[in-house]
C-alpha cells in the first residue's frame, strides 16, 4: 500500500495542491497548497466550490466529475474565482478516491495556471486587437522580401480586387490590376526602391473586382538587420480615389474656364512656356493666335451680361469644333481668347486655319431664339520667327491683334516688327494720357463761336490741351490713342467737365456772359451710363441751365453695335435739357441717317470742306459747303462752320446762311483768362 505522506510530498513537490470532495454537501478535506489556491482560510463545502466554477464551463465540469466517480480519471481546465473573489485558472485531475470513513469520493489536484493563462488571454487580446486594426484599417498591409517579391496580401485586398493569392503573389501580382497607363511609373517607382533601398510612395490605379478603377496609393519601407541588410518591405495600400477625385476636380477648376471649359490663362501660361521650351529644344516651332470678339461690349451693354456669356460659350464651342489641328485653345478673359499650334510651318498655316475659322462664324450664332452675328479679330505671331521666347510671342501676337482691330475688325494680322514701333507709340501715348489726369497737366482752351450775322460771340467750344513737364502747351494729337483707350478717355473727359464747368461759374461770378459752352464727348463716355449723371449733376450743381451746355458727338460714336445705346443715350440727353451737335458734319458714311434718327440741335461743317472753298487746294467743296446749309436750314438746324481762315470764306458762308461761324478769322482756342479778357472787352464795347 502507497505511503500517503509520501504521496502528499511527491504532489507538494509537484506544485500540486489536492482536495477530497466525499459529497456537494460535505466539507472538503484540502491540503494547504490547495487551501492557498481556492483562499480557503474556512471549512468550505464541494456546492460552496462549485458555484465558484465559471458558469461556461460548469456543464464540463459536471460531465468530468461524473466521468471520475464511474472510474475514468480524467484532467481539465477550470476557470472561476476563488472564495475571497480573485480570478483563478487551473488543470485539475479528477479521480475517484477515498473519503475518511472509506465510502467513495472525488480526489482532485489542482496546478495553478492563473499567471500563464492570463498572460496568453492579454496576448490574445493583443492579437484580436491587431487583427482588428488591420480588418478595419482602409489600408491594406502587405509584406514583400527582394527574392520573392509580394509574399503576403490580406483577404480583403484579395476580394477588391477580385484575385487569387496565388495572383497577387511575387513581383507581377500587380500587373493584373494596375491601369495600364500607371504601370511604367510602378515599374519605375519600385525599381528605384529596390536599387537604392528606400520607401517609396506612389499613387496609381488599381483594377477592382467589378472591372472599375480607383485610385490608390501605394507605400512601402524597408526592414534591415543588425548589419544594414533589407531582410523584408513592409508596405499598404490604401485607397484614396475620392481624394483624388478631388483633387482632380480642384485642379481643373484653377485651371479650367467654368463658362466655356477652355484651359484659362494659367494653365495657358503653363502651356505656353512649356511648349516655347520644347519647339526651343527641339528647332520647331510654335504658333499663337489671339482673338478678340467684335463690339463684345456692346452685346453686353445692349443685350445684357447674360447674352454675352452665352455668346462666349458658342463662340469656344465653334473654336473647338474648327480647330481640328493638336492645339489648346483658351481664354484669357472677357472676350479674349488664344490658340496654341505646335509645330506650325508659317504664317501662310495659320492664316489659312483662321480663314476657315472666320468662315464658320459667317454662320449666325442663336442666343435665346434669335440669330445674332458674330464676328472675330485676329493677330498671329510665331516663335521664332517673330520671337525669342514666351513674353515676347505672347506680346507680339497681342500687338497683331490690336493692329487687326485697328484696321478695322474682322480680320487677321500675323506681326510684323513695324508694328511694334507703332505700339510702343500707342502705349506712350496712353501712359502720357493717364499721367497728364492725375497730375493735373489737363487744360480747357476756349474758341470762340460767333454769330455770322452780327460778328458777336454766341458761344465758345472747350478744346482739350495738355501742359508737359517742360511747360510746354500740347495738341491733343500728341495724346490721340488715349482716346481709345476707355478708362483713360473717360478719366479725360470727367477731368475736362470739372474744369470747364468751374470756368463757366468763375466767368458768371464775374459777370461775363460766355453764351453757350460745346465740349466734345468720346466714343468711350457714350458707353457708360453715368455720362448723363454726371452731366446733370455738375451742371445742377453750378446753377448753370442745362441748354448752356451743348454736347459735341462724331459718327464715331454711332459705328458698331453700340449704335443703339448711344442713339439712347442721345435721346436722353436731349430730353434733359442738353444740346446736340453733330460735329465734322459730311466725313461720315451715315450723316442723313443720323440726322433722321438723333435729335441733334446743330450741324458742324468739317474743317476740311472749308478749306477747300474755291478750290485752292485743287478741289471746290462750294457746292457741298452750300448744300449742306441748304440741308440744316430745310430741316431747322443751327449750322456752325469751323475752321473759317479768311474773309472770303466768311462772305462766302455768310451770303449762303450759315449762322454760326468759328475758326482763326475770329480767335484762336485761348486759355481761361484770355477769354475773360476778350469777354470783358465785349461787355465794354456793348
Amino acid at each position: 500500500m502507497r505511503d500517503p505522506a509520501a504521496a502528499a510530498k511527491a504532489l507538494d513537490l509537484a506544485g500540486l495542491g489536492t482536495l477530497t470532495i466525499a459529497s456537494l454537501g460535505s466539507v472538503i478535506d484540502a491540503d494547504k497548497r490547495a487551501a492557498e489556491l481556492l483562499s480557503a482560510k474556512a471549512r468550505t463545502t464541494g456546492l460552496a466550490l462549485l458555484r465558484l466554477v465559471d458558469r461556461t464551463i460548469g456543464p464540463v465540469v459536471v460531465r468530468a466529475i461524473r466521468q471520475a466517480l464511474s472510474g475514468s480519471p480524467v484532467t481539465i481546465a477550470i476557470s472561476g474565482r476563488t472564495l475571497n473573489g480573485a480570478v483563478l485558472h487551473v488543470d485539475a485531475g479528477l479521480s475517484r478516491g477515498e473519503a475518511g470513513d472509506g465510502g467513495p469520493a472525488l480526489f482532485v489536484t489542482l496546478m495553478d495556471r492563473t499567471e500563464e493563462r492570463e498572460e496568453i488571454a492579454d496576448l490574445n487580446r493583443t492579437v484580436e486587437h491587431l487583427w482588428y486594426t488591420v480588418e478595419l484599417n482602409p489600408q491594406l498591409p502587405w509584406v514583400a522580401d527582394n527574392d520573392k517579391g509580394v509574399t503576403r496580401v490580406t483577404e480583403r485586398y484579395l476580394k477588391m480586387v477580385g484575385l487569387a493569392e496565388e495572383q497577387a503573389l511575387g513581383f507581377l501580382g500587380w500587373m493584373h490590376v494596375l491601369h495600364p497607363e500607371d504601370l511604367p511609373r510602378m515599374q519605375a517607382t519600385v525599381g528605384n526602391a529596390l536599387m537604392n533601398g528606400t520607401p517609396h510612395d506612389v499613387r496609381c490605379r488599381f483594377k477592382m473586382a467589378d472591372g472599375s478603377y480607383r485610385w490608390m496609393r501605394s507605400r512601402a519601407f524597408p526592414r534591415r538587420d543588425e548589419e544594414g541588410n533589407i531582410v523584408r518591405w513592409y508596405g499598404y495600400t490604401e485607397d484614396i480615389h475620392e481624394i483624388v477625385l478631388a483633387e482632380i476636380e480642384t485642379r481643373w477648376a484653377a485651371e479650367h474656364d467654368p463658362l466655356t471649359g477652355l484651359p484659362n490663362r494659367n494653365l495657358f501660361n503653363q502651356r505656353l512656356d512649356e511648349l516655347t521650351s520644347r519647339a526651343a529644344d527641339g528647332l520647331g516651332r510654335l504658333g499663337l493666335v489671339m482673338l478678340d470678339l467684335d463690339h463684345f461690349k456692346d452685346v453686353n451693354d445692349i443685350l445684357g451680361h447674360h447674352a454675352g456669356d452665352r455668346l462666349l460659350a458658342q463662340f469656344a464651342k465653334v473654336l473647338q469644333e474648327n480647330i481640328t489641328l493638336q492645339a489648346t485653345v483658351a481664354r484669357l478673359g472677357g472676350d479674349e481668347f488664344a490658340i496654341l499650334l505646335p509645330g506650325v510651318e508659317g504664317p501662310e498655316a495659320i492664316e489659312s486655319l483662321v480663314d476657315d475659322l472666320f468662315t464658320a462664324l459667317k454662320t449666325p450664332l442663336r442666343l435665346g431664339g434669335r440669330e445674332f452675328d458674330c464676328r472675330a479679330s485676329a493677330g498671329a505671331a510665331i516663335f521664332p520667327l517673330h520671337a525669342s521666347n514666351a513674353s515676347e510671342l505672347f506680346k507680339h501676337a497681342d500687338i497683331a491683334l490690336y493692329e487687326a482691330k485697328n484696321a478695322g475688325r474682322g480680320r487677321f494680322m500675323s506681326f510684323e516688327p513695324a508694328m511694334r514701333s507703332k505700339m510702343q507709340r500707342r502705349v506712350a501715348m496712353i501712359n502720357i494720357g493717364r499721367e497728364a489726369v492725375e497730375n493735373k497737366r489737363l487744360i480747357p482752351f476756349y474758341q470762340p463761336q460767333v454769330s455770322m450775322e452780327t460778328g458777336q460771340i454766341v458761344g465758345f467750344e472747350a478744346l482739350l490741351r495738355r501742359r508737359d513737364r517742360s511747360g510746354q502747351i500740347c495738341l491733343p494729337g500728341t495724346i490721340a490713342e488715349a482716346f481709345n483707350d476707355f478708362e483713360v478717355a473717360e478719366a479725360i473727359g470727367i477731368a475736362m467737365l470739372d474744369m470747364v464747368i468751374a470756368d463757366m461759374i468763375d466767368w458768371r461770378n464775374q459777370g461775363l456772359e460766355f453764351g453757350k459752352m460745346s465740349i466734345n464727348a468720346s466714343a468711350a463716355e457714350f458707353r457708360n451710363r453715368d455720362f448723363i449723371t454726371r452731366l446733370t449733376d455738375h451742371m445742377d450743381g453750378a446753377g448753370i441751365p442745362r441748354e448752356r451746355l451743348v454736347i459735341e458727338v462724331t459718327e464715331g460714336v454711332f459705328v458698331g453695335r453700340s449704335a443703339p445705346m448711344a442713339n439712347d443715350l442721345i435721346t436722353e440727353l436731349k430730353q434733359a435739357g442738353f444740346g446736340i451737335s453733330l460735329d465734322d458734319f459730311g466725313t461720315g458714311y451715315a450723316s442723313l441717317t443720323h440726322l433722321r434718327e438723333i435729335p441733334v440741335d446743330a450741324l458742324k461743317i468739317d474743317r476740311s470742306f472749308i478749306q477747300d472753298l474755291f478750290g485752292d487746294t485743287g478741289v471746290d467743296s462750294a457746292a457741298i459747303v452750300s448744300a449742306i446749309i441748304k440741308l440744316g436750314q430745310g430741316l431747322g438746324k443751327t449750322v456752325v462752320a469751323e475752321g473759317i481762315e479768311t474773309d472770303r470764306q466768311a462772305e462766302f458762308l455768310r451770303q449762303h446762311g450759315c449762322s454760326t461761324g468759328q475758326g482763326y478769322l475770329f480767335g484762336r482756342p485761348a486759355p481761361k483768362s484770355v477769354v475773360a479778357d476778350l469777354l470783358s472787352q465785349t461787355r465794354r464795347s456793348a
